[in-house]
């Protein structure tokens, strides 16, 4: 029997992060991952395909929509969508080699198969082999959940990972929830010139988000074409081979809806099948996240979780982060994750990007102790030369201590321009900072001190 120091279950961002640290670190280290392929739902079938269409998708409708205004002319512009397909494989293809490399070059032994805890020290791998460690990692992750009377059969009623691997362009798509996933898929179907509509049970899409981004979002995926039902309930289904009737109630009124694809992204689960937690005593919420201490410590106290499989965003870096700070609280050292600085976005156009606490989280934490400032793009200078101008810049500080505790974005490169609040937060910067920090003029990173200085009530160009 094999016996290792860290063994880690589940190959996605927490788990081959988790593995390269503990293997840097001196551990002999061995990764289990059930799929042939590593990288996990991330690079496989979630974050890295879906924004490989969304970038694809993206510059067809520039084409289409905006290249005139610039002053290049065309022919006529086609979507080849196997092509598009193709290269989505061949992004995700190099990505999970390199996974696969980053294995070999730490010298991390990888094995095939379903773990399955036979005891707290001894995993079983597809009722074959077997192998001990010293401190376990799970790191499975999360999986897409399905309506009782709209089970994926990944044809007609898909889940994100069948969205991502369609054969041809739908008519007409109908996608069940506006969360992150449901609007960034959404997103990509209505570029190509799917007729798309999104059936959302809140009165808002992307609830998590600060309430003002959350507006914003939707009036301008509304004028991108998009169609939106809030406050609507979905009741029922008809499937057949190759379309699905859905029965909505909204207002008190029920009416139905058609399509050629249903989309179901109405959230995610933690993945644990098959490991055996509960024979060994590993406890679990009501909600069925493991339960963990500030260490990432369950109930049994060398078996760690990290990621989807406890309770929290369900970000790829969110795990990487909890997978590293695992790994070196193991090797006696001092670590930790500021969730403050975790951000989240939405790879819609314009981007959106969230840090911290919202307004409203805010206001009910301090009451009256904030300050809030606003810098729009459509004043931006850069923004105008890229002729992307929609969205905002929003700042949140405390006012005694002048410190960031928010950043929220709609705009361009937002996913790239909250790195800077992430930065802020860690540092526990104040707005005063970020107001005074020179800025290179133009760029888009203008709007974030704009908007500093706003909440000091000093702006230069509001």
């Amino acid at each position: 029997m094999q016996k290792f120091d860290v063994a880690v279950i589940g190959s996605g961002p927490g788990g081959y992060v988790a593995a390269i640290r503990a293997a840097q670190l001196g551990f002999k280290t061995v990764c289990i991952e059930k799929d042939k392929k590593l990288g996990g739902t991330c690079l496989n079938v979630g974050c890295i395909p879906s924004k490989c269409l969304l970038q694809s998708s993206k510059d067809y409708a520039w084409l289409l929509n905006e290249s005139q205004e610039h002053g290049i002319e065309y022919k006529e512009a086609k979507v080849n969508f196997a092509q598009m397909m193709a290269r989505k494989e061949k992004v995700v293809r190099g990505l999970v080699d390199g996974v696969a490399g980053l294995f070999k070059k730490n010298q991390i032994a990888r094995i095939e198969g379903k773990a399955h805890f036979i005891s707290p020290n001894t995993i079983e791998i597809d009722k074959k082999e077997h192998l001990e460690a010293s401190h376990f990692i799970l790191a499975t992750g999360s999986e897409p959940i399905s309506l009782p009377f709209l089970k994926f059969d990944e044809k007609v009623i898909v889940s994100s990972t069948g969205a991502l691997s369609l054969t041809k362009i739908p008519k007409r798509m109908v996608v069940i929830g506006g969360g992150v996933i449901g609007v960034e898929l959404a997103s990509v179907y209505n570029r190509l010139g799917t007729e798309v509509i999104i059936v959302e049970m809140l009165d808002r899409i992307c609830s998590p988000m600060d309430l003002s981004v959350s507006k914003s979002l939707l009036q301008i995926l509304k004028k991108q074409g998009l169609t939106f039902h809030l406050n609507t309930q979905v009741l029922k289904a008809t499937v057949s081979k190759d379309s699905a009737q859905i029965t909505i109630k909204q207002d008190g009124e029920q009416r139905e809806l058609n399509a050629d694809i249903v989309l179901v992204s109405v959230g995610r689960r933690p993945y644990d099948e098959g490991l055996g937690l509960a024979e060994i005593g590993v406890r679990k919420s009501l909600r069925g996240y493991v339960l963990v201490d500030s260490s990432f410590r369950t109930t049994i106290h060398h078996i760690y979780a990290i990621g989807d499989l406890i309770e929290g965003p369900m970000l790829a870096h969110r795990a990487s982060e909890e997978g590293i700070a695992t790994v070196e609280r193991i090797a006696g050292l001092k670590a930790h994750v500021n969730y403050m600085a975790i951000a989240n976005v939405i790879y819609t156009e314009p981007e959106v990007a969230a840090l911290g606490l919202t307004e409203e989280d805010a206001k009910n934490l301090l009451g009256p102790q904030i300050k809030v400032g606003t810098s729009f793009f459509k004043g931006n200078p850069r923004a105008r030369c890229l002729g992307e101008t929609e969205g905002f810049v929003k700042v949140i500080g405390e006012v005694k201590s002048d410190r960031l505790i928010g950043m929220h974005i709609v705009g361009p490169q937002a996913s790239e321009m909250i790195g800077e609040g992430v930065m802020a937060i860690e540092k526990r910067a104040s707005l005063e900072d970020l107001a005074r920090a020179p800025h290179a003029h133009p760029s888009l990173c203008e709007a974030i001190k704009e908007a500093c200085l706003n909440a000091l009530g000093r702006p230069i160009h509001g």
